[in-house]
């Protein structure tokens, strides 16, 4: 069965809208922050926040910021970027729905990047939340692993269009990645659904069975619930209206909002699989408890006979006929066996069992 999980409980009750504290459950991990300038011509790597580089005219600057724990650094970026208290403290509190909220000097995405625990069965959701403004781009991961590694990368190289566009298409880039890595998902689901197929042909009527169908029902309901969400908020970045957009690049954006379709059909289809498998799971159950009863009705009908004239001849009356027979005892014992013998004939040749 999967773990339990416990939420870190922290309540914001009474505070005031845009108070910043982090309500996620990974407040052991520190923050760290990667800082990149890049143009068609350029590209340069600092580690750690460089402030001042948000005065260089030119290029797009994009901060990375991995760990949610330091606040204040998170509160400074956003002062230093203009960044809406609202959405700074939906960056912190990290059980927000996939969502795009537009504000006058940039768009705001919040995701999450879900992988799958195949030993558990658990679903591991990590919030991203991205915002774009005009020549730059802030990205907030929940986990300190560098998901964007190979995003960074293809910028380092000069890698197709990354260097050539605007903080649009590295938002869009970001979102792909994420999206992207849905698809690896949904294959794992995949594959832990054929490995339980194949366990269902071979026993179906296995409690263990049912156990795992219900653990990969629970996982793909998470999923699909994340997907929801995730496909408005792709189809509002497809058409937003925000200056921040180039026109030209509104055909990537609907290729976006395809794959989130792709993946809903894909988890709508493990669904379809599952409730198939638990309905044959529910039939085998059935199956094998017809059988039993059959055996036994068979049994009971077979000594139904047997008890009759075995009750005939244990009366105490004391003048019956057969009493007294040398062989009496043996005749009856004889008949009985010869009827029981007869009716498993009768009911083999009946193919009743």
């Amino acid at each position: 069965m999967g773990r339990k999980k416990h939420r870190r409980k922290i309540s914001k009750r009474g505070l005031p809208p845009g108070t910043l504290i982090y309500t996620g459950d990974r407040a052991e991990n520190p923050a760290d922050v990667l800082t990149v300038r890049y143009d068609e011509e350029h590209y340069e790597e600092h580690v750690h926040y460089q402030r001042e580089k948000r005065l260089n005219p030119g290029g797009l600057l994009w901060i990375d910021i991995r760990g949610l724990t330091d606040t204040a650094l998170i509160e400074q970026i956003g002062n230093d970027f203009q960044v809406h208290a609202l959405a700074l403290e939906d960056v912190l509190n990290t059980h927000q729905r996939a969502k795009l909220d537009e504000y006058d000097n940039g768009l705001f995405f919040v995701l999450h990047n879900l992988r799958l625990d195949p030993e558990h069965l658990d679903l591991n959701s990590e919030q991203i939340s991205l915002f774009a403004g005009k020549n730059v781009v802030i990205s907030f991961q929940e986990d300190p692993d560098d998901d964007f590694f190979a995003v960074r990368k293809r910028a380092r190289e000069g890698v197709g269009r990354l260097r050539k566009k605007g903080s649009d298409y590295l938002a869009y880039t970001l979102v792909d990645h994420i999206v992207d890595g849905h698809y690896l998902l949904l294959d794992d689901i995949e594959s832990q659904v054929l490995d339980l197929e194949e366990a269902m042909y071979t026993n179906g009527s296995d409690p263990s069975c049912k156990a795992r169908i219900f653990e990969l029902k629970r996982v793909v309901n998470q999923f699909r619930h994340r997907l929801l969400p995730l496909r408005d908020a792709v189809a509002r970045f497809y058409r937003t209206e925000s200056d921040l957009v180039d026109e030209s690049n509104r055909l990537y954006f609907r290729d976006v909002v395809d794959h989130v379709a792709q993946l809903l059909d894909g988890i709508d289809n493990q669904r379809d699989i599952l409730d198939s498998m638990e309905a044959l799971y529910h039939a085998e159950s059935s199956n094998r408890l017809n059988e039993v009863m059959r055996v036994l009705t068979v049994i009971s009908t077979i000594f139904m006979p047997l008890t009759f004239i075995a009750g005939i001849y244990g009366m105490n009356f004391e003048h019956m006929p057969e009493l007294p027979m040398k062989y009496g005892y043996f005749i009856t014992l004889g008949v009985m066996f010869l009827l029981a013998a007869v009716m498993l004939v009768y009911f083999r040749k009946k193919k009743w069992f």
